[in-house]
């Protein structure tokens, strides 16, 4: 067997792996175990020309906490490194026009939690395009992917990013994780 072949298929069975295991993967949510494959993104320099809204990107992350609050859950933390990724990750959305997880140079959130030296035992990321940070976190809440990763116990901290995209939108990434150190 080819090795190209042999990587799809082990990759297949991975990702399968981790649906069974309570993940899941949809176009706008993503969880990934540590061991998956890295690759070095290019996606987190476009931090360094593409700035948010930091008063924004805690207002998200405010509503993240309150929604938890409100269901029972522990707050979360702020963790710089995940408000990096997440900025990044709100700027590579922008310029693509692509609201999704998956990197404009195929990187996942895990490749990006470790290019910035984040030591994850779990993560996982939300993005939307618009509305407020409460809009979007009550249509997170509608979905049953969404609310199981906003709600997790296994994060202990978070990430924002926000950018107002050449159209006028806002585009929004929320990182929640837990660091293993």
């Amino acid at each position: 067997m080819k090795y190209g072949t042999l990587f799809a298929s082990i990759l297949g069975v991975a990702l399968l792996t981790a649906c069974d295991m309570g993940g899941s993967v949809t176009d706008e949510t993503e969880i990934l175990m540590e061991d998956a494959p890295t690759a070095k993104p290019t996606s987190q320099s476009l931090a360094s020309s593409c700035s948010g809204d930091p008063a924004m990107q805690q207002q998200m992350m405010d509503a993240v906490n309150a929604a938890r609050a409100s269901a029972g859950k522990s707050v979360l933390d702020v963790d710089p490194k995940l408000v990096e990724i997440a900025q990044a990750h709100a700027c590579d959305m922008a310029a693509t026009g692509r609201a999704t997880v998956a990197g404009s140079d195929g990187s996942n959130i895990v490749d990006r939690a470790r290019a910035v030296g984040y030591d994850t035992c779990g993560v996982a990321q939300l993005v939307a395009v618009g509305r407020s940070p409460e809009g979007i976190l009550a249509g997170w809440q509608r979905s049953l992917p969404h609310r199981e990763e906003l709600f997790s116990q296994m994060s202990t901290e978070q990430g924002a990013g926000v950018v107002r995209g050449a159209d006028g939108r806002l585009w929004w990434s929320v990182v929640l994780a837990e660091d293993c150190r």
